[in-house]
């Protein structure tokens, strides 16, 4: 099955250029259309200054063009949203397919006092995201949330096959999220799929590098830079080769201490 992945800047109102790449997506039969985080709405840095107003109003004007987006084409699309409800501000990640949404809501936030999410938005209690298309199994968390091993016991107990992971990856952190999703996709005989986002917010620079690992930690797609999109084979076969080979799953069950 063919994914895309698209690492973009702050996407503008229109839809003009996710309707390029939505496009070329559908000529190359892809079936899902990953986003990062940060492009349908502003980055948190200026999300902090906002009125909560002006966020909810560009929030829903662009849940309306997804889920029309993701009729027209066919496609389910996975993109990261700020979403207001009264004075709570939740972050999401929204599956987007026949003019429908589902959402999840991010569960662990940056604490730090240079990216403080933690103290920004409002945590509502739910499940990380599982659901098929095809014979395909995938999960969705969060950049950050894919350095804690409770998501990934859970995505493993669910028997997902590729985990998809919007991020905002900066400060030229590129290896070091790439060894650690390499590692985490060969330990669990799954795909990881990375998606970045480019662009910059004063000196911060957002470096992209998306990319995608397969079952036995190798990179089988990588980005650079700048805007632009990927398509990628995701392979049922390739990860029950490699369960059936390293038979960690099997092994994993019946460790007790």
């Amino acid at each position: 099955m063919n994914i895309a992945i698209m690492q973009s800047d702050s996407l503008p109102l229109d839809k003009a250029k996710i309707n390029y790449f939505l496009s070329q997506a559908r000529k190359e039969k892809a079936k899902i259309f990953v986003l990062p985080e940060y492009v349908l709405n502003r980055f948190f840095k200026e999300l902090e200054k906002m009125p909560l107003g002006f966020i909810k109003k560009q929030t829903s004007h662009q849940v309306k063009l997804l889920k029309k987006l993701s009729e027209v084409y066919d496609m389910t699309i996975i993109a990261p949203l700020i979403m207001v409800k009264g004075d709570n501000v939740y972050k999401v990640i929204g599956k987007f397919y026949k003019n429908s949404v589902r959402y999840y809501y991010s569960q662990v936030f940056m604490p730090y006092s240079h990216w403080n999410e933690d103290k920004f938005f409002s945590k509502k209690e739910n499940k990380p995201m599982v659901f098929s298309v095809g014979n395909i199994r995938f999960g969705v968390m969060f950049g950050f949330e894919s350095h804690f091993d409770n998501f990934w016991e859970y995505f493993r107990d669910k028997k997902v096959d590729c985990i998809l992971i919007p991020s905002v990856g900066t400060f030229g952190s590129h290896k070091r999220w790439f060894e650690m999703l390499k590692s985490r996709a060969f330990m669990n005989n799954m795909y990881v799929v990375r998606v970045n986002r480019v662009g910059t917010f004063e000196d911060w620079e957002f470096y992209g590098n998306s990319f995608v690992i397969d079952p036995e930690g190798e990179c089988v797609n990588m980005l650079g830079s700048s805007e632009e999109m990927a398509i990628s084979d995701i392979k049922k076969e390739k990860v029950k080769e490699a369960r059936k080979e390293w038979k960690f799953l099997k092994l994993y069950k019946n460790i007790e201490f």
